[in-house]
């Protein structure tokens, strides 16, 4: 008799296998974490965008801001808990929470960075050169808004602080004319795109000048007030120069910086007038 044939047999154990096993989950913190850091850099843009151009108040420039440093927190808590979800479970999305922490921890450097100067910078807003009788601002003054801080007279705890924190701080004096120094000073103001209220030249009947204007800090645009006096000093030129945030009673260093460098451009600019230098005093 012939052989039977054998029935085929089909192994299906490996299709069995892919039909009951569950499919990859995905970690919902991980795709909440790159939405966050995502939302963060708008925001920040807007805020500053908005106060440049005067679309949005100090309050308002504050808040949408407060909301971007929030948002940039929290993706980089959403991207701690995905690496721990993934990394138990064997979840997706590595990539997404890698970069919502990355865009949040960019973010978060602004607010670190300011933090770091509240610890060592001095609690001041307003800086001068002469503690004793700064330069007036009083056109910045009627130029600050319902949301701005008055200008305030400079106490003697403020005079003190600045005094051990920025001994640097001084009047300088140039050997050359109130007229020479006017000009070059308020060069140095349109280079730097100040806003200038007011500017009197020295002339015949005053032979000192000054300066009021408005500069800007670089990222969010908040308005610092500065005033550069112009005095004959001798056989040349007393500088005084005031810098006064409109913003916070502690403007991070700002003032002082401000005023450094104002100096060293007028240096750089007077640089062997009349065969010397600059001096302090």
């Amino acid at each position: 008799m012939p052989a039977t044939a054998e029935a085929p047999t089909i192994t299906v154990y490996a299709a069995a296998h892919m039909s009951l096993e569950a499919p990859e989950s995905r970690s919902r913190a991980a795709d909440w974490s790159a939405y966050l850091g995502a939302l963060a850099i708008p925001l920040l843009i807007i805020a500053a965008i908005g106060r440049r151009a005067g679309l949005i108040d100090t309050p308002g420039t504050f808040a949408v801001m407060a909301t971007g440093f929030l948002s940039a927190a929290l993706a980089v808590i959403a991207a701690l808990a995905a690496f721990v979800a993934i990394w138990l479970s064997g979840a997706r999305g590595a990539g997404a929470a890698l970069r919502g922490l990355v865009l949040g921890l960019v973010v978060l450097a602004l607010p670190t960075y300011g933090a770091w100067k509240v610890v060592t910078e001095p609690r001041l807003n307003d800086i001068s050169t002469d503690i004793a009788n700064p330069p007036s601002l009083a056109f910045a003054a009627g130029d600050r808004g319902p949301g701005d801080a008055p200008v305030m007279a400079l106490g003697t705890a403020q005079a003190t602080l600045q005094q051990q924190a920025y001994p640097d701080i001084v009047p300088r004096h140039y050997p050359v004319s109130t007229a020479r120094v006017f000009a070059e000073a308020e060069a140095i103001v349109a280079d730097r795109g100040w806003r200038v209220l007011d500017a009197q030249a020295p002339d015949d009947k005053d032979p000192g000048g000054s300066i009021v204007a408005v500069a800007q800090t670089p990222v969010f645009g908040f308005s610092q007030d500065v005033a550069i006096r112009m005095v004959e000093d001798g056989d040349g030129t007393r500088v005084d120069m005031r810098s006064a945030a409109r913003t916070s009673a502690h403007d991070l260093g700002a003032g002082a910086e401000r005023i450094r460098s104002f100096f060293a451009d007028l240096d750089g600019a007077l640089e062997g007038a009349s065969g010397g230098g600059a001096s302090s005093g």
